[in-house]
């Protein structure tokens, strides 16, 4: 996505030089064989009478749709750069949380099968003391850890 506005804002650039250098270049006038005007930024290669043009030079005030055309677009463009950085932004939290999310997956597999390794199991009692988990208890706690991996792993 960061390619295709860069792209965008690349062409914009070099339609706006290209408009200024075509403001700035010479503009001919000639008459064919067959009566017809032409009009052309470079003199024809026939033996035509060709008349060269002065365009206007550039008024002291700008032109007022002129400026309008360039807020609008440096508006679009500040639109876009924000819309580009926000995409980004999401694009690294969604990359983070899904490492977050991979990393707590793995933790829970790694306690599921280390659970089912165990010959038995020990959690510790209101007390402070140790306790070994009976069969029915062992049950629950792996039914729950294959519970969570289901609803939060894939």
């Amino acid at each position: 996505m960061h390619r295709m506005t860069l792209s965008r804002m690349t062409w914009l650039l070099l339609l706006c030089a290209a408009a200024s250098l075509a403001a700035n270049a010479e503009i001919y006038r000639w008459t064919d064989a067959e009566g017809r005007v032409h009009f052309g930024d470079r003199a024809p290669v026939t033996e035509a009478a060709v008349q060269s043009i002065e365009a206007p030079a550039g008024s002291a005030t700008p032109d007022p749709e002129l400026q309008r055309h360039r807020e609008r677009s440096r508006k679009l463009l500040e639109v876009w750069d924000a819309e580009r950085r926000e995409r980004s932004a999401a694009a690294a939290a969604a990359a983070l949380e899904t490492g977050e999310r991979e990393r707590a997956c793995a933790q829970l597999r790694a306690e599921l099968e280390r659970s089912r390794q165990a010959a038995y199991l020990v959690r510790e009692s209101a007390a402070g003391a140790r306790e070994i988990l009976d069969s029915g208890e062992r049950e629950r706690y792996e039914r729950d850890l294959a519970d969570a991996l289901a609803a939060h792993c894939r």
